[in-house]
């Protein structure tokens, strides 16, 4: 199954994390609905070279192309003139990635130091690419989640020459599917470029995520009544779903309760980031009822604190919020299918 997605390193926050989930997933279904049966590899997140500080957003890898992309969101339209002169239209500010570079010349430097890899590694890689194999190797700075329509951008005649594109991300499987960069590379050299050469690990093998990128560290339990039996869900950062439906929507993470008809099919969210500090919001018609350590049941109204210990009850299905107590050297949760 394509795409496969690999990732480079982890992102060191909470939200990072979670926005990188989420763009694993979007990418997922762009390109499963564009030529899906075209071997397509994906790197996210991955040490693009000697030189480049900053980790690169993305690699992506076809048997005739190679782009190099960097993903931004900017607030509202841009213009992007010849000469370097990138500003956002309504207040005239200039846009820069850093005090020397514009967008464009940062995403040439990128593409420039993983095609230097690529070309140094390319007479090792499966299919013995001869020299220059990765010459034409695109660079992308990449709009998300689309260009803005009122965006006005016109590079320079050696910008286009030197294979570099503005585009927004809704245009990204078009353009791969569209470009022939003269390379041929088979689904081997894909996976050695992206797990071997730069250090990818897969992460989306096509139909499901095969690890998080950091473990849960709260559960529930439900607690076995009624004849069921006890079970375990793991929390995992960010925000999760808990109701009777048990198919997800878009991005978001689910936790399905079965066999309790008083359950809403969306019942309540529950959610923590880096700090660690459990919320609770109810989103039923019947309601979501906590017992705090050592206090008595009462009935959640809106959004609300919860520790480790507390007893939440939706219908008369109960559960118990834990802390998840982790070994050293255990390895993050496998996700639950997308």
């Amino acid at each position: 199954m394509y795409p496969q997605i690999y990732i480079g390193q982890s992102p060191d926050s909470s939200a990072r994390r979670r926005a990188l989930r989420a763009l694993a997933l979007d990418l997922r279904a762009r390109f499963q609905g564009a030529r899906a049966a075209e071997p397509t590899t994906l790197l996210l997140h991955f040490d693009p070279g000697v030189g480049i500080a900053e980790r690169a957003d993305l690699l992506l890898l076809r048997p005739g192309a190679v782009i190099v992309g960097a993903l931004r969101a900017y607030r509202g339209p841009i213009e992007a003139l010849p000469g370097g002169h990138w500003t956002h239209r309504d207040t005239g500010e200039p846009i820069r990635e850093t005090r020397d570079h514009t967008p464009i010349q940062h995403i040439r430097l990128l593409r420039d130091a993983v095609r230097d890899r690529l070309e140094r590694a390319a007479a090792d890689l499966p299919g013995a690419l001869g020299p220059g194999a990765f010459e034409r190797t695109i660079g992308a700075l990449i709009c998300v989640p689309a260009t803005h329509p009122e965006s006005r951008i016109s590079l320079d005649v050696s910008d286009h020459r030197q294979q570099l594109k503005v585009l927004g991300l809704d245009e990204l499987a078009g353009l791969a599917g569209m470009v022939r960069t003269g390379v041929e590379l088979s689904p081997e050299a894909m996976r050695a470029i992206a797990a071997e050469l730069f250090g990818g690990r897969l992460w989306h093998d096509g139909t499901r995520f095969t690890f998080e990128l950091a473990p849960a560290r709260f559960q529930l339990r439900v607690l076995a009544e009624g004849g069921r039996a006890e079970r375990v869900l793991p929390l995992l950062e960010g925000e999760s779903v808990i109701g009777r439906r048990r198919a997800p929507q878009q991005h978001e993470q689910r936790l399905s309760l079965g066999g309790d008809e008083l359950i809403s099919g969306d019942h309540a969210l529950i959610a923590y980031g880096d700090d660690d500090s459990v919320t609770l919001r109810d989103s039923s018609k019947n309601g979501t009822w906590v017992t705090p350590p050592g206090g008595a049941e009462e009935r959640v109204r809106g959004e609300r604190p919860i520790e480790p210990g507390a007893l939440l009850r939706m219908g008369v299905t109960r559960m118990r919020l834990e802390r998840v107590e982790t070994s050293e050297g255990s390895g993050p949760p496998l996700a639950s299918e997308a």
